[in-house]
């Protein structure tokens, strides 16, 4: 498996789509004849993937929410090269699958 370029900017594919199930209280991500539920590290992670900002971006929006969670515990806090390790695996995995799409080209150009 390769790994997700830190510069792309994903987004999730057409044909998939974000809902919360307030039943059970969960994310789901809605496919064509199939329904993933989604801890709540993977929906957070695809909730931010809308095609807009970089991996980079995502990791660095994700590392500060969970900065403002565990304030009092600064040791909880995984490190930065941890953290891109383990989304862009996620999120290569979900390209991997068909469910997310990326962009290579620069947004801001």
């Amino acid at each position: 498996m390769e790994h997700i370029l830190a510069n792309c900017y994903p987004k999730l594919a057409a044909k998939a789509r974000l809902k919360f199930d307030k039943v059970r209280e969960k994310h789901l991500l809605l496919l064509p004849e199939k329904v993933v539920v989604l801890n709540e590290t993977a929906a957070s992670i695809l909730i931010l993937c809308d095609g807009s900002q970089t991996v980079t971006g995502l990791v660095e929006r994700m590392r500060n929410s969970l900065k403002e969670s565990t304030e009092d515990e600064a040791d909880a806090l995984p490190d930065l090269k941890t953290m891109e390790e383990d989304i862009s695996d996620f999120l290569q995995e979900m390209v991997d699958l068909g469910w997310v799409v990326v962009d290579y080209h620069d947004k801001k150009k």
